[in-house]
């Protein structure tokens, strides 16, 4: 279902790309899947139940943690067989697993600043795929950080990189105490993404 660009097949390259990278170590992959396998994964999103999430520092609507239709189970399940091995060459660490969910964010919504680094949960690198939306987005871009840590805590902060929702774009990035992020505010249009984390 996943059938990825050949540019993916330079891992070396892709590896000191994600090594460089700054404020932490990430990767902006554009043109991830062939057109066929775009209307494939479309196909499977199609009957995925979103809900509307709120929270302290959220607003959007996403499907359920856990995959609701076989259809959507064997998207995530084939992302990750697909990802898992390259990623892990590419990122130095080993992974095996990830999870997914499909999230909607409308006027207004938003999530603020913050890691995505939780003790004893394992999330090793996050995801964010960018699917083509029928009212392209303005605003919902993704916000990097440059943090000062001292020990374990931010002491500052900084803007570092916006990355915008383009379709067919996927970012990976480090789960750290230092990934500080944000998806900025809608302000019109629907951002439409597959997003999650990947685990040892």
């Amino acid at each position: 279902m996943w059938n990825l660009s050949p540019a993916w097949d330079d891992e070396e390259a892709l590896a000191r790309v994600f090594r460089a990278a700054a404020p932490f170590p990430h990767l902006v992959f554009d043109d991830f899947v062939d057109q066929a396998a775009l209307d494939d994964l479309l196909a499977a999103l199609e009957e995925e139940p979103v809900d509307d999430c709120q929270g302290d520092i959220f607003w959007f609507e996403g499907s359920s943690p856990e995959p609701r239709t076989d259809a959507f189970r064997r998207l995530r399940d084939s992302f990750a067989e697909a990802l898992a091995p390259r990623l892990s060459r590419i990122s130095g660490k080993a992974l095996s697993r990830a999870d997914m969910r499909a999230y909607a964010y409308r006027p207004g919504h938003y999530l603020l600043p913050h890691n995505d680094h939780q003790q004893h949960v394992g999330r090793v690198l996050a995801y964010a795929y960018y699917l083509p939306s029928p009212e392209p987005p303005e605003g919902g871009e993704l916000e990097l950080f440059r943090c000062t840590m001292d020990g374990r805590d931010v002491v500052r902060t900084e803007s570092a990189k916006i990355i915008a929702p383009v379709p067919n774009r996927l970012v990976v990035f480090e789960v750290s105490d230092a990934s500080l992020h944000q998806v900025r505010e809608v302000m019109a249009g629907l951002r439409a993404s597959l997003a999650g984390w990947f685990y040892p």
